[in-house]
């Protein structure tokens, strides 16, 4: 028993003190960026002072506001990324519940097709479409980051297809025995049932387009267009480079991220962990 007790316990323990260890490597560096936030250049590299600054200062982000319009860039990032969520949110959940739950010819063909250009890197695909967008003039303006979103990107298709296929096919075809029809049932049965799905995509799109910076960097070519990420530009000359002010940039860029994981986490474990239970 004591032999049981002993393994029983190590069993419990083992995962945590991993999990732990984990979070604290993943933490560490945020934590390097925002001390180093609070330091002036001459003290940012200096490994004698420890991680916290024992005399901090904010000339740090009352430079990031005196160097860049940092309330256009937070404009432009935020309308970029609230048109990616809604096109996100309006689109891919009408293509997933296809591809899940109603039978057409060549569904699975069109399915394989979404699963493979996952394979596929975006660098293959990047001079291409910025052929596309330059041939149709708009290059230099917010559409060519914003357009693709009411297509569906293919990751976040997959995911809730494999969620909604969760949803037990005997609800909708009650419905249809009391007279639903697609658009009905999808309304009332399928979205309701698909907000823990939804919910992560919706986090996922937030998260990755807030940050983007390579998308900006090739069709926001105009300063008037910059985002966030590309502010941090500002903090980069030909000679030098502010350190101090660009982890002070960078921490203010991560704080709605942040937010936004720290209070929808739970509806993204749950959609994460109920999108790949059937296939």
């Amino acid at each position: 028993m004591g032999e049981r007790n002993v393994k029983g316990r190590f069993s419990r323990v083992f995962p945590v003190v991993v999990i732990t260890l984990l979070a604290l490597i993943y933490i560490f560096p945020i934590l390097i960026m925002i001390s180093a936030s609070f330091r002036s250049n001459d003290q940012i590299f200096d490994t004698s002072l420890g991680l916290f600054s024992r005399h901090p200062t904010l000339d740090n982000f009352k430079n990031v506001f005196s160097v860049m319009p940092y309330g256009r860039y937070f404009g432009n990032t935020m309308w970029i990324t609230g048109m990616n969520v809604l096109g996100t949110v309006f689109c891919t959940p009408m293509i997933s519940y296809s591809l899940a739950k109603i039978r057409w010819k060549g569904r699975n063909i069109i399915f394989s097709i979404i699963m493979a250009s996952l394979m596929i890197p975006y660098t293959v695909t990047m001079i291409p479409l910025y052929k596309f967008w330059t041939k149709l003039n708009l290059v230099g303006t917010f559409w060519p980051l914003i357009i693709p979103a009411f297509f569906g990107y293919p990751f976040y298709i997959v995911i809730l297809r494999q969620f909604m296929l969760t949803i037990p096919d005997e609800l909708l075809e009650a419905a249809e025995i009391d007279g639903a029809g697609r658009w009905k049932i999808y309304r009332t049965i399928i979205l309701p049932l698909s907000r823990p799905g939804i919910a992560t995509i919706t986090i996922f799109t937030f998260m990755s387009t807030f940050s983007d910076f390579l998308g900006p960097l090739l069709y926001a070519n105009n300063s008037d267009h910059y985002t966030l990420s590309l502010g941090l530009y500002s903090f980069m000359n030909e000679h030098s480079v502010d350190w101090a002010g660009m982890m002070a940039a960078a921490t203010l860029l991560m704080i709605p991220i942040l937010v936004v994981f720290l209070f929808c986490q739970k509806y993204l474990m749950e959609g994460i962990s109920t999108s790949g239970l059937k296939g």
